[in-house]
């Protein structure tokens, strides 16, 4: 059975090939590409009535945007559809609302992204005179380079990037390419793998301390987890940026050394960038623009800690469905909020001129690089394992 994964056989060799087909046959490159894509979608698929469910999900907003003059009901239907498929029990399970269609579809977060990003620009596209073909929309969504796990491409920089004719790669330019697969893959199974070992051996020892060595033990678990995250997905990205390139695609990076950032809304302007632009834009954005009309005779600093809060706490649960995600959403909205309030506080106090130096200082730069890293372990330990029943059962 195949299984979609950075690191199964076929799909390394997919990535190989690919540019083959895709760089230089022109005159059918789309539809290659949209056979590509439906190949890995398909991989996934393991029922007729999750393919019929994936076929509603990936059509309805195609169908139906040109049609709806408030997009807004549109985009509520897909997530609500997202969430149902997704299973999110402290919603769906207080509502007592069984799961009777509830199919996983590969990608189907980065889908999502996708298809809210297509209804939001398609009046301006029209407006603008871009033709929206449905060849386009299919490969746009299911782009087997992005879809298991990002970076997210707009539609408008994807049809942009579909015109562009591109010129025949250099030697040098071949090899850097290659270079840059390479270490992802030293990243993904070598340096993130061992990580990982070493992660699921200190959470799988928890109940085996107590004390002091415990809480060691723990803190070791919250360091390695992060650094695994960073590599493998850091990794998946140089991979997929690099066969796109090769294949004659930009995709956007991802990545910009994130653990050298000074605050938490630094960090997420470097870390997973694609999503931090998204959710800019499409939560942010939005109720920041709410909340000061809502509440006009509002401190608008408030308001805009507030819905930082808000959307970092969305884009937190976005990651999964368990208690966990709620707390790590949580904590990056606690986090992301209360280090701008910190920073406009301090800048406040001391004046631009005296803020501005004491941001000049070394020391102040690594200590804010270390308190600021030092908290994203800590949340990060809270994706991927369950920590919260780890701890629940530490303090019995």
């Amino acid at each position: 059975m195949f299984e979609v994964a950075i690191e199964s056989l076929w799909f390394v060799i997919l990535l190989v090939i690919s540019p083959i087909f895709l760089r230089n046959n022109w005159k059918y490159r789309e539809l290659i590409f949209l056979g590509l894509n439906l190949f890995v979608f398909g991989v996934g698929i393991r029922s007729i009535g999750q393919l019929l469910f994936a076929a509603f999900f990936i059509l309805f907003p195609y169908l139906l945007t040109p049609r709806v003059k408030n997009k807004r009901w549109i985009i509520i239907a897909l997530v609500v559809c997202f969430a149902y498929e997704m299973k999110y029990d402290w919603i769906f399970g207080v509502l007592n609302i069984p799961y009777l269609f509830a199919w996983k579809l590969l990608g189907l977060s980065y889908i999502l992204f996708r298809e809210i990003d297509f209804v939001m620009q398609y009046d301006w596209l029209k407006e603008e005179g871009e033709e929206i073909r449905l060849l386009d929309y299919v490969n746009y969504l299911l782009s087997f380079y992005t879809i298991i796990c990002g970076p997210i491409m707009r539609f408008r920089d994807y049809l942009e990037d579909r015109k562009e004719e591109k010129q025949p790669l250099e030697k040098q330019e071949i090899y850097s390419q290659l270079n840059r697969m390479l270490n992802g893959y030293i990243k993904v199974f070598l340096i993130s793998g061992v990580i990982h070992n070493y992660t699921d051996k200190a959470f799988r020892n928890f109940e085996r301390w107590s004390g002091v060595t415990l809480l060691v033990i723990y803190l070791a678990f919250t360091f390695l987890n992060a650094w695994y995250i960073y590599f493998n997905f850091s990794g998946f990205c140089d991979i997929v940026i690099a066969a796109g390139k090769l294949a004659g695609f930009t995709i956007p990076e991802n990545f910009n050394k994130p653990y050298l950032a000074r605050s938490l809304s630094e960090y997420w302007n470097r870390h997973h960038i694609t999503l931090s632009q998204w959710i800019r834009d499409y939560i942010y954005s939005p109720i920041f623009k709410w909340g000061i009309t809502k509440f006009e005779k509002a401190d608008i600093n408030i308001i805009q800690y507030v819905m930082l809060f808000v959307t970092f706490f969305i884009a937190g649960i976005w990651h999964g469905n368990t208690i966990n995600y709620i707390i790590y959403g949580l904590l990056e909205g606690l986090g992301v909020s209360g280090s701008m309030w910190f920073n406009n506080t301090l800048k406040k106090k001391m004046g631009k001129k005296k803020y501005k130096e004491y941001q000049s200082k070394p020391i102040v730069k690594w200590i804010e690089i270390g308190v600021t890293w030092g908290y994203i372990c800590i949340s990060f330990a809270f994706v991927g394992y369950d920590t919260w029943g780890a701890l629940i059962n530490m303090f019995r």
